[in-house]
């Protein structure tokens, strides 16, 4: 079953969904974060003050791996070390200077990231 759920994201993840280019728009606009795994980074410019922030793993088990609210961090602390693994997919929601942004992505067997939904 998890297997289909999977796939049933990949593909909804490549053809779209309904709503054109409003996807997402309740969590906020669209932006990537940096990943260099382990390392991820919501902002890795200083004057950038992250106050709120989600990672979860969707997959065999679902989980979230990073939380934080009503923090006030900027870079470096901004970064965080975490180990992502292939084959699964990730949601992010975080604020960033009082804006709401959010991105999904999955890494596959090679260690590419790509981005869903877009």
């Amino acid at each position: 079953m998890n297997k289909s759920l999977v796939i049933l994201l990949l593909v909804f993840s490549l053809t779209g969904c309904p709503g054109g280019n409003h996807e997402g728009a309740e969590f906020g606009d669209r932006q990537s974060i940096y990943i260099d795994n382990p390392h991820i980074c919501f902002s890795v410019n200083q004057n950038d003050v992250l106050s709120r922030y989600t990672l979860e793993r969707y997959g065999k088990e679902n989980k979230q791996l990073l939380i934080g609210e009503r923090v006030k961090l900027t870079y470096p602390d901004t970064c965080f070390n975490v180990a992502l693994t292939s084959g699964v997919s990730y949601a992010v929601s975080y604020m960033l200077n009082g804006k709401n942004y959010y991105d999904s992505f999955i890494i596959d067997i090679d260690g590419i990231i790509h981005q869903l939904g877009e």
